[in-house]
């Protein structure tokens, strides 16, 4: 009897790890497709100069950047995790310094320091 209770209580905690890991990635997932949404819709006020946007996108950007340093930390965030988001902030800054009169910022900018950022990988051995 009480191999089978030990059994069970095993079973009960390993369903419980697994149920929260899932949702710690479920949640990483979340973030990002709001993250990404987010992104999407700086870029398309730097394409139509829609500067009255700034504030709001500044606004949001710091209520992501909370939820962000929330989920990090967490046992399911991965290098990719970083990468991805990594990649997503330099979209946005490049956005971002559009909006603000910086037209010098282009693409070629965020993938030199994209670059950066894998070498820097590569060198942990990631």
């Amino acid at each position: 009897m009480k191999k089978i209770l030990s059994v069970f209580v095993l079973l009960f905690g390993l369903s419980c790890v697994l149920f929260a890991v899932s949702k710690q990635r479920k949640s990483i997932d979340d973030f990002f497709k709001e993250y990404e949404t987010f992104v999407v819709k700086a870029e398309k006020a730097a394409a139509s100069n829609k500067v009255s946007d700034l504030t709001n996108l500044s606004m949001e950007s710091l209520k992501l950047s909370e939820a962000c340093q929330k989920i990090e930390n967490t046992d399911e965030w991965t290098i990719a995790d970083s990468k991805k988001y990594l990649e997503l902030t330099n979209r946005y800054s490049i956005a971002i310094n559009i909006l603000s009169g910086n037209t010098n910022a282009t693409s070629a900018d965020a993938n030199a320091a994209l670059d950066d950022y894998n070498d820097l990988l590569k060198s942990y051995g990631y």
